[in-house]
């Protein structure tokens, strides 16, 4: 059984009555104006990530390529698809047919290079102890890619393992 409450719905009056007036308020003024919309960019309108405005793939605008081609040298792959909203493949795709490369990333990232001493400092430990490379990976937790680019950059030599010390198996 439902009982209302008519101290709840008298308090909901006051706030129907408030609603009713701002409603006939803002009918009383008259037509609505409509504003003209402009898009941020002329390119904006006919390519958004890829997709044309009815859904299909679309070939980037040549006006676009070519203010991407202009920013490529001072900009990573990350930057320029924060700054035209494309998406990585779509840039790739761009610079190949156009012919023009990205600024890398981690050659020009002074801050990335800032954790290479402790890193060089714990590679060249774990060398010391008698570890091979793939274990010093393993214990450090560090990619492929990073380990090798330390390797190469300071000069890091692992002595090369005997055969038959080679992947935990003796000679037989």
């Amino acid at each position: 059984m439902i009982s209302p409450e008519l101290s709840t719905i008298r308090q909901k009056d006051l706030d129907r009555d408030w609603i009713a007036r701002a409603t006939a308020e803002f009918e009383s003024r008259g037509t609505l104006e409509t504003l003209p919309v402009q898009a941020r960019d002329a390119d904006f309108g006919v390519m958004f990530n890829g997709k044309a405005r009815d859904g299909t793939r679309a070939e980037p605008n040549p006006s676009l390529e070519s203010k991407v081609a202009a920013a490529a040298p001072t900009l990573t792959v990350t930057e320029a698809m924060k700054t035209f909203h494309l998406s990585e493949s779509d840039l790739k795709r761009m610079a190949t047919r156009m012919g023009f490369k990205f600024k890398r990333g981690y050659t020009t990232n002074q801050g990335h290079k800032a954790t290479d001493g402790p890193m060089v400092e714990r590679i060249t430990a774990l060398r010391d102890v008698g570890l091979s490379r793939s274990k010093v990976m393993k214990q450090i937790g560090m990619s492929y890619e990073k380990f090798h680019r330390l390797l190469k950059d300071y000069s890091i030599v692992f002595p090369a393992l005997p055969f038959h010390l080679r992947n935990g198996k003796l000679k037989s």
